[in-house]
Parts: C-alpha cells; structure tokens; sequence
C-alpha cells in the first residue's frame, strides 16, 4: 500500500491547512537555494508534552587544535549534514510552502517568531541524550500562511531498560490513531491542549501536534509541532510521513 493510501484508511482525509500563495510561488525558488551548510548555533530542546526529561549533549567546541583524524570522527562530522539534508527533504515533499522565520529562538523567546520570512531553512541538526533515548534532533521555527511554529524531528534509540515515549493512545491525546506504516512501522499521531501561559490574559490556547513512528530496528521518530495560535502548522497526514521517512535514520 502507499503512504496515502494507508493514511486515508487509517485516519481519513485530512483537514485542508491555510496556504500562503506568496508562499507557493517562492516553493521551486527554495528549492534551488536551499543550501545544506553549517547549521545554526546551539538550541536548548523543548521536553516533550508527556513530561520526558531533556539533556542536551554540548557540540563540538570551537578553536583549539584539530582533534586527530579517524573514520569515526569524520562519520561524526558528517552524520549531522546527512540528517539535515533528509529531514528537510522531507518536510519540503510533504510542506512545500513552509517558510522560515529567520533569527527566531525556537523555545526560550516567542517574541522572535515574528521576525522576517525567508525560503533558506533555519534548521539545526545536533545529538540529543535523552533519559530514555539518544539520537539526533533538528530543530527550527517554521511559517506556513499566517501560522508561526516550533518545529522538530528527532530520531534515536532507547535506552536499554528505560521506558521510552508513547506507544499507545492515552488519556489527554486528542484524536489520537494508532496504525501500520508501509514496513510495518508503528505509527502514533495525536495532539495535545496547550496554552500560553501567564502573565497572557485571557489564557490563549494553543495548537500542538506529535507523530511518532517506532520501526522494526527500535529506532523511534517523532515530529512534533507546536503553534503560536490555535491553528496547526502540518496537517497529520504530512507530520506521519516525514516521521515514516526512512532516509531519516541513524548512521
């Protein structure tokens, strides 16, 4: 079966997002300007809703002398390049018309969401050590229309004998469905309340969305997306199969 065959049976037809046209007529102009570069500086990471505990690994640090040279440490160079390149691959088949928010801060300050619009991604790819799993997670605030939002991908394994994110519907998940993907994948698409909180008056609700996939090999991926407004960024559909694409793994 295909992605969209699956998706249709498994969570109907999916609501219709806004679209900026300005946005669609600058969707091939990105695409041949995207540049897969240096990624941005170090971003702290937004714990997930459920309550998992974040640490961030420190990146490479900068000056000082080269460190010596291996095909370990050259696949480590070079792992955070892939990922970027395949998970924005990603996002633009299913999200074309996402645009960036250029300086934006994607957790500590909402106040940057508002900043200038451009087609380069503002995407960072960096490793993640979970209490539950390590990995690799990108991170940007994206545009789509007049919606402003957090956006992340993260892959990674489990650590053994702690108990990782959701892998079923539970109490608090709104419209949350549970299926197969197209290799047998686990696939697990819900959201959640979110509000702004204080000193906001009155309280403004927000919209977050989280899809998971967990393949054969243990691997877990999540997209999630948590809006400055009460309108999602991605539809279910399209956050699904970023999360089931399998260039976005672990080298």
């Amino acid at each position: 079966m295909t992605y969209r065959q699956i998706f249709d049976e498994a969570i109907g037809e999916a609501p219709p997002t806004a679209v900026d046209v300005d946005a669609l007529v600058a969707r091939e102009g990105r695409r041949r300007r995207r540049r897969l570069g240096a990624y941005g500086s170090a971003t702290a990471v937004l714990a997930l809703a459920l309550g998992v505990g974040v640490v961030v690994q420190p990146g490479l640090p900068e000056g000082g002398p080269a460190p010596a040279y291996s095909a370990a440490s050259a696949a480590a160079r070079t792992q955070p390049e892939r990922l970027r390149s395949a998970m924005l691959a990603a996002l633009d088949r299913e999200a074309p018309d996402l645009l960036w928010v250029r300086g934006a801060d994607p957790v500590t300050d909402h106040g940057t969401w508002n900043g200038p619009l451009t087609d380069d991604p503002q995407w960072s790819v960096k490793p993640f050590r979970w209490v539950s799993m390590t990995g690799w997670f990108g991170v940007g605030v994206a545009a789509r229309g007049d919606v402003r939002s957090y956006l992340a991908v993260d892959v990674g394994r489990p650590v053994p004998g702690q108990a990782t994110g959701p892998d079923e519907c539970r109490e608090g998940m709104i419209g949350c469905r549970s299926f197969a993907g197209p290799q047998g994948e686990r696939v697990l698409t819900y959201d959640v309340e979110g509000y702004r909180a204080p000193p906001v008056s009155p309280r403004q609700r927000l919209a977050i969305r989280y899809a998971h996939v967990e393949r054969a090999d243990g691997t877990r991926v999540t997209v999630q997306a948590h809006s400055s407004s009460d309108r999602h960024l991605m539809t279910v559909e399209e956050m699904a199969a970023v999360a089931l694409d399998p260039e976005i793994r672990l080298g």
